[in-house]
This record gives structure tokens, C-alpha cells and sequence, in this order.
């Protein structure tokens, strides 16, 4: 059975579509059962996120995966998806399917390149799947691989440490006036998103104190004890400007909130303090010439959208070292997954030796030899065997690389004579010159896959 994949995201499906088939946390048990019980998937391993929902399935065929993929979101979820397939719906298959999970692992098919909490959610899913009893060893081992991938791009590149966000912009240019903010205060004016998401990542360098302002108090109190901070009446603006060392002004205020004359009297006893004001706002919060004020640096959102794009740029340049990695952990993985082809050839060929060693010690009477010469025997036509199978099994090993192993394993079956057509119907037998087995019984023994 091939890996297979099926699924959406950001590139190819809007926003719209999209959460119709986002699924939560919860809901992934639900969908794993569905899927699994579905005839021809033998594993199946599912990620779904804002931005993309895909389905990894060990299955019979893309059709059929493409359209338990559909009636599930129909039939369960209650989604019209009428005409929804390719392009919308992709389908990738053994390697492409691979090296995608691998790219989308190291952030390098998000929306932001290099973002580094796709890893966190890959390895979220992959534990859902596990818990649900939906993955066998060889998801097991792509997820894991996965996940290995990921980590190994973000260690040996950076291409996830520079700031392509407004919020982490601005706690670059607040690492570089600073050096630490332990005993900083910080102060928002606005409790809108961007505001809050600035505050966190620059809350999380250590600020000692928050201050809220706005003139919305219940959203200001909630922001403010998310915090443990406190909330400032908007009329008092002056008395948290002198005690503020950064300053995040993201209010839909049209006009100036912050100008020249007010900042200098707010600090009249602060002037030898260096104070960093960062102006989120579309119209601006802050007059542009409060910037000439002495120890006042003040960034905008073209100034932080200047620093994005060269850390963009920078990620860009590490994208490359990143698919580099990525197409040598895919080609090693597949190495291996392809070897697992032989898995039932190497099985068969094992059991046909073992069944004609056995059937020549009978022959010769072994057993009825002191115990003594009965071990050596054993150990003789044991040690004899593995000798005579090593290169084969070593040759089938390497066939299993080639793109059509079908072929090169009929070829290989005729040789050992490990397969005929019995008279007696179309049963599968594996034969040897005395002994005949049929194809169930040879295959009730299973051999590790780490044997491959």
C-alpha cells in the first residue's frame, strides 16, 4: 500500500473554505475513526490547523482516500463541498507526500515562512493519532522523522529567528536600546489585538510593571490583569508617559495622542531616561517630531515593516539551507520506507530456507544422532543457510530502491521458486521440492521491520 495525502491549505483554499474543514482537537478522534474503519486505509495520521487540515493515509489509492476525505466532511460534518477536488484538494503520493509533511514540519510552507509553532501542532496531531490507534510503524515513522526535521532546521539555521511579525519587530528594536527589561515599565495605550500581542512578546523580556490605558476600562482591566498590571484613566496619560520606559500606542484615535508639547511635560524629570515608543496606529498616535526629543526613539509601522522585510529576506536565504535538510532526511526516510517493500518477500524467502533445512535434517535421520552431533548439525545447516541467503537478501534490500520493485520481485519469486499456481484454485503456495505451504500459512510469521 502507498503513503498518500490528501488535503487544503493557505495556498490553495481561502479562508472561507478553509474553516469549513478545520477540525478541533476533540473532533480528530471522531474523524481518525472514520477514516480508519474506512476499507483500504491501513494507518492514518491527520493535521489540521487555521491553515491547512491534510490527511497522511498507508492506503489502496488516492481515489479512494480523495473520497472518504469528502464524504467525511459531508456526511459528518455537514459541509456542501459540491465540486470541491483538485486544485483545491491536493493529492501527493510517496515522495511528494514526504517531503511535504518534512516542509511543513520546518515552517517552510506556512504562511509566515519559518514559523516555528507548526512544529508544536505537528507533534500535537501526531500524539491525537497515536492516542486514537490510527498509526503503525510507518507513519510512526514519518511523524518522527517529521519532527527530527523540524527540529534540526531550527537548530542548524535561522530560519525561524528573525522577527516577521510586528510584535517580535518591535522586541528587536527594544532589545537593542535595552539590554534587558527587568525593572522597565511597560505601557499600552489601546486594547486592540496587535497592542496586545506587542505587549506579550515584550512582556515576556521581564518587564517589572504594565500599565493599561484606554478609554474602554472593562477591555483595559482585562488586558491590564491578563498582566497582573494596572489600568491608568486615560485622562492621566501624562503621569504614565513619565514613568514609562516603552510605549505601545495602537488606538483608532484620528489624531495625535501623543505631540510634542505633552511628551516634554510628562517628562520634565525623565529626560536622561531613554524612552521607546512604538506607534501601531493607522492614522498615527504619535506626532513624528516627538522624535527629535532628546533620549526619545520612536518607531512606526513603516519603520518595523522595513525591519520584517530584511529579516525576511534573511529567512529567505536560510530557506534554502532548510530544503537542503529537508530533502536529505526525506531521502533517508525513504530509503527506509522503501525497504519495508520487503519486508513480505525477505519473509517468504526465510521461511522456504528454514522449511528445506528442516525437511534435509529429517532426511538424513539428525534425529536419531546423540544429542551432541544433533547441535552441530543444527548450528552447521544454520550458519549455512544465512551464508546463502546474506547476498540475496541484501540484493532484495537494494531493488526495493528502485521506483518499479514489482517487477525486479516477480523476477525474484520465480527465481526461488516461491510462488505457482495451485490446480486446485487461485490460492498463492509457496513451494519447495518436497513441501508445500500455502500463501496464509507463510505469512503468519511476521518479522520486524528493523530486520529490513
Amino acid at each position: 500500500m502507498p503513503l498518500v495525502l490528501v488535503g487544503l491549505n493557505h495556498r490553495h483554499a481561502a479562508l472561507e473554505l478553509r474553516e469549513k474543514l478545520t477540525l478541533q482537537e476533540k473532533e480528530i478522534p471522531e474523524a481518525l475513526a472514520y477514516f480508519r474503519q474506512k476499507k483500504g486505509i491501513a494507518e492514518c495520521f491527520l493535521l489540521s490547523t487555521c491553515n491547512r487540515t491534510e490527511l497522511y493515509a498507508i492506503c489502496e489509492g488516492n481515489e479512494k482516500l480523495l473520497a472518504g476525505f469528502q464524504d467525511f466532511f459531508q456526511e459528518v460534518k455537514k459541509q456542501h463541498l459540491e465540486g470541491l477536488g483538485p486544485p483545491t484538494l491536493y493529492i501527493r503520493e510517496e515522495a511528494e507526500a514526504v517531503r511535504h509533511l518534512f516542509s511543513v514540519a520546518c515552517g517552510l510552507d506556512s504562511m509566515v515562512l519559518g514559523e516555528t509553532q507548526i512544529l508544536g501542532q505537528v507533534k500535537e496531531a501526531y500524539f491525537l493519532s497515536k492516542a486514537a490507534g490510527t498509526t503503525g510503524a510507518l507513519l510512526h515513522n514519518l511523524c518522527q522523522k517529521a519532527l527530527a526535521t523540524g527540529k534540526k532546521v531550527h537548530t542548524l539555521t535561522a530560519l525561524g529567528q528573525h522577527a516577521v511579525s510586528f510584535g517580535y519587530a518591535a522586541v528587536e528594536v527594544a532589545k537593542l536600546l535595552f539590554d534587558s527589561l527587568h525593572n522597565r515599565t511597560l505601557m499600552v495605550i489601546g486594547t486592540g489585538e496587535m497592542a496586545k500581542l506587542t505587549l506579550q512578546n515584550l512582556f515576556a523580556l521581564g518587564a517589572r510593571e504594565v500599565i493599561v490605558a484606554s478609554r474602554r476600562q472593562e477591555r483595559a482591566s482585562a488586558l491590564a490583569q491578563r498582566f497582573q498590571g494596572k489600568v491608568l484613566n486615560f485622562t492621566r496619560l501624562a503621569e504614565g508617559l513619565s514613568r514609562a520606559d516603552v510605549v505601545i500606542c495602537a488606538t483608532q484615535a484620528p489624531h495625535y495622542i501623543i505631540n510634542v508639547e505633552r511628551l516634554q511635560q510628562a517628562r520634565r524629570t525623565a529626560k536622561e531616561r531613554p524612552l521607546l515608543l512604538i506607534d501601531l496606529a493607522v492614522p498615527r498616535n504619535v506626532e513624528p517630531a516627538v522624535a527629535e526629543l532628546e533620549g526619545v526613539h520612536l518607531y512606526n509601522l513603516d519603520d518595523l515593516q522595513f525591519i520584517i522585510n530584511e529579516n525576511l529576506k534573511v529567512r529567505e536565504r536560510e530557506a534554502a539551507k532548510a530544503k537542503s535538510i529537508v530533502a536529505e532526511q526525506a531521502g533517508e526516510f525513504l530509503r527506509w520506507y522503501r525497504r519495508q517493500q520487503a519486508i513480505p518477500l525477505i519473509t517468504t524467502l526465510r521461511q522456504k530456507a528454514e522449511q528445506l533445512r528442516q525437511a534435509r535434517l529429517e532426511q538424513f535421520q539428525i534425529a536419531s544422532l546423540p544429542t551432541r552431533e544433533q547441535q552441530l548439525a543444527d548450528k552447521l545447516t544454520r550458519s549455512l543457510t544465512a551464508a546463502l541467503l546474506k547476498e540475496p537478501l541484501l540484493a532484495i534490500k537494494d531493488l526495493c530502491l528502485q521506483e518499479d520493485f514489482s517487477t525486479a520481485e516477480k523476477f525474484v519469486r520465480r527465481i526461488f521458486g516461491l510462488e505457482q499456481e495451485s490446480t486446485e484454485g487461485n490460492k498463492e503456495v509457496i513451494t519447495g521440492s518436497e513441501e508445500v505451504i500455502t500463501g496464509k500459512e507463510a505469512g503468519e510469521k511476521k518479522v520486524a521491520i528493523k530486520n529490513c
